[in-house]
């Protein structure tokens, strides 16, 4: 069996979460909205109106109350493109403790990390914003280092 992306992804969820069962199973749909359930659907981002659009401001207060927060981007994404994820790290205006540096997977370069007072950013080598789907491998390693309170390997 391939471990390549499928493209077919996207639909597979689409059937998958507008079974009545599964909908029924994560009390989703329980107004019986009259339109299916759509995967990355703009009928909730036209919508949102109960929580900020900048999750800056929420980064903020994590890092003011202790809490380790660590940002991952990969770095083939054209929907949310890791220039704009750095740029608002940036606006941050955190102080930098380790700079860049290639984290590695099997002596191959699986990403680069960046550690910041308060927040750690990794970027996965091939992968867009789906990391666990596209980098399954990286996905678990950079998991582990965080549940482990370890940086990515070097």
């Amino acid at each position: 069996m391939s471990r390549a992306y499928d493209p077919c992804t996207e639909r597979y969820s689409d059937v998958y979460f507008n079974l009545p069962e599964v909908q029924k199973a994560f009390h989703a749909n329980v107004t019986k909205i009259a339109y299916p359930w759509k995967t990355c659907s703009d009928i909730v981002g036209d919508y949102w109106d109960d929580s900020p659009l900048s999750m800056l401001p929420i980064y903020q207060e994590l890092i003011a109350a202790g809490l380790r927060i660590w940002v991952f981007s990969g770095d083939t994404d054209s929907v949310v493109p890791l220039t704009a994820t750095r740029y608002s790290i940036d606006a941050l205006k955190l102080p930098t403790i380790t700079n860049w540096y290639p984290w590695y997977d099997n002596k191959k370069v699986g990403g680069w990390s960046q550690l910041y007072k308060g927040l750690t950013l990794v970027t996965i080598t091939g992968a867009g914003h789906e990391v666990p789907l596209h980098r399954p491998r990286q996905a678990f390693i950079l998991f582990r280092s965080f549940l482990e309170n370890k940086p990515m390997p070097s």
